[in-house]
Formats: structure tokens, C-alpha cells, sequence
């Protein structure tokens, strides 16, 4: 058999997996998206970032820092409900963000450490948030975690890849332009960029 049938064949697979996937996901966050409603949309993701088989690493190698890290697999017409496998190299870190959506995180390989916030003080204008971490967590496969548009964290990536993740957007990233990035020492605010170089999985919907 060859490469091509083989890498055709695992990419209908997969389509059809997130297919289904989106379609639950789309019921679930129907009525409206909170903590609970996450909770179980995490858990749907889970189980597609279980089927490694379908993410080899030779079709998602990481991408060069200065674009994003990410494949798309699939985003509505409006650009919502958009997945993607994130695979960055190692060393990555961000600053402290937020998402201005919801956004769920799980682990396909290797480990993803992020540290989450929370906002102490916002000045008048809101210029000036000062944040301060309140936990950690580390994505690993079989794990995930579910973001608030309003949650902050930040992503620390060590040497131990390769790093693949699945994330879900209540948006798509690319179109995700008022997302800000807060200073520790400061408390500066700064809009932190949507994500462009966004690759195309095979098969991608």
C-alpha cells in the first residue's frame, strides 16, 4: 500500500471523526456556552485526541516560530467552531492572554504547560491590568483544559517534543483580533495578534 493511499485513507478517517466530533459540539454549545457546557465538550475532545494514530507526526511536524503553530481541521462558514491541531516547536512560550472566546485545549503529544490567572486590579481606562497566577496545569494526553473568554493563561513549552494538542475556538484564531496580553511587572496591556499561517490539514473541512 502506498504512502499516498495510506495518508489518504487516515485522512478520510479522521474527517469523519470531526464531523461527528463538531456536530456534538455544536448541540452542546447551542443552548449556551458555560463552565459545565465546557466540561463536556472537553470531554468530547478527549476522545478524539486519544486516536494518535490519526496525528502522526510526519503530515503535523512542528512549524517555525513567527507564524502559528497550528493546522486547521475545521471551521463553520461564519468561522465559528473552529479545530485545529497545534504543533509547536520547542521552547515556545506566550505571554499571559486571554481569548475573547472560549477555548478548549487537549493533549495529543507530549506536554503543555500552562499557568492561569487571574485579574487583581484594571485601571479606570484599562490600560494597566495586573494579573497574578493562581494555578498550573499541565496538557498531557487524556487531559484538557476549558477556557472562559475571560480566563487568562500563558503556555510554556520545554524541550521534550514533539508537542501536538488538539484546540477548540468558539471562533476561529485567525479572526480572534481583540485578544490582550498583560505584563506581570506592570500591568500593561497590549492586543495580542490573531494568529496568521494558519496551515490546511488534509482533508479539512
Amino acid at each position: 500500500m502506498s504512502n499516498t493511499h495510506d495518508l489518504s485513507e487516515r485522512a478520510a478517517a479522521r474527517r469523519a471523526l470531526v464531523v461527528d466530533l463538531m456536530q456534538r459540539v455544536r448541540e452542546l454549545a447551542a443552548p449556551g456556552v458555560d463552565r459545565v457546557a465546557l466540561a463536556r465538550i472537553k470531554d468530547e475532545l478527549c476522545r478524539l485526541a486519544l486516536r494518535q494514530d490519526l496525528f502522526p507526526v510526519q503530515e503535523f511536524a512542528a512549524i517555525e516560530a513567527g507564524s502559528s503553530s497550528m493546522y486547521r481541521l475545521s471551521e463553520d462558514a461564519d468561522h465559528r467552531y473552529a479545530l485545529y491541531v497545534s504543533c509547536p516547536q520547542q521552547g515556545r512560550s506566550t505571554p499571559p492572554h486571554d481569548h475573547t472566546t472560549w477555548a478548549v485545549i487537549v493533549g495529543v503529544r507530549g506536554r503543555e504547560h500552562n499557568r492561569l490567572y487571574r485579574k487583581t486590579s484594571v485601571s479606570a481606562d484599562g490600560h494597566t491590568v495586573m494579573v497574578e497566577q493562581v494555578d498550573s496545569f499541565d496538557v498531557v494526553p487524556g487531559s484538557g483544559l476549558a477556557l472562559m473568554p475571560e480566563d487568562v493563561h500563558s503556555i510554556h513549552l520545554g524541550d521534550d517534543g514533539p508537542h501536538m494538542n488538539l484546540h477548540l475556538y468558539g471562533v476561529g484564531i485567525e479572526h480572534l483580533h481583540d485578544r490582550s496580553a498583560f505584563d506581570l511587572q506592570t500591568g500593561a496591556v497590549r492586543k495580542f495578534p490573531a494568529a496568521s499561517g494558519v496551515k490546511l490539514a488534509e482533508g479539512a473541512l
